[in-house]
């Protein structure tokens, strides 16, 4: 984890800017005092553990689940991307993953968020990406400056991978 404290461009005040988080499930409670939809989340997940695929609103539009099982595919494929809106916490429940990551200030916008959207698309950058590989039972937490390339090929090759992805409302302000 790494929560950056800065001066804004005037050099007044601070802010704290969150960081890429990526973690095993059972130090999730170091990361619940993030946001208060977090501890929502993460309790939902031990109570719904084999939730069908699909879309589930937890708390309307301000806290909901996705769950999918799919197979990864080849990092050349899928773009970065990054969402404005929400903050992603994926969490791998079975199988693997890669997920690459970028800041979004390093990225050059190829798909702009459309107006009632919350995901923009990032053309391919010159820039090697962190590669994060996301085994079961591990999550990574994004935010809105965190480019990111999700469900890429593990090392080991194609594979089948089992996920829940929660999209938490950046805005929210109780749980």
């Amino acid at each position: 984890t790494e929560n950056v404290l800065t001066k804004d461009s005037e050099g007044q005040g601070s802010r704290y800017f969150f960081v890429m988080i990526q973690d095993s499930l059972d130090n999730a409670g170091r990361y619940l005092g993030m946001h208060p939809l977090f501890p929502r989340a993460f309790s939902w997940l031990a109570e719904h553990p084999h939730a069908p695929d699909g879309k589930h609103l937890i708390l309307d539009d301000l806290l909901f689940a996705i769950v999918e099982t799919a197979g990864t595919h080849d990092p050349a494929q899928r773009r970065f991307e990054s969402h404005r809106r929400y903050i992603d916490i994926q969490i791998n429940l079975a199988g693997g993953e890669v997920m690459e990551w970028l800041p979004t200030d390093a990225l050059v916008i190829e798909d702009d968020f459309q107006a009632d959207g919350d995901i923009a698309f990032y053309r391919a950058s010159h820039i090697h990406p962190t590669r994060l590989h996301v085994r079961a039972g591990e999550f990574t937490i994004f935010y809105s400056s965190d480019a990111h390339k999700p469900v890429c090929h593990p090392p080991t090759g194609p594979s089948t991978y089992r996920k829940v992805v929660f999209k938490v409302d950046a805005r929210a302000t109780n749980g």
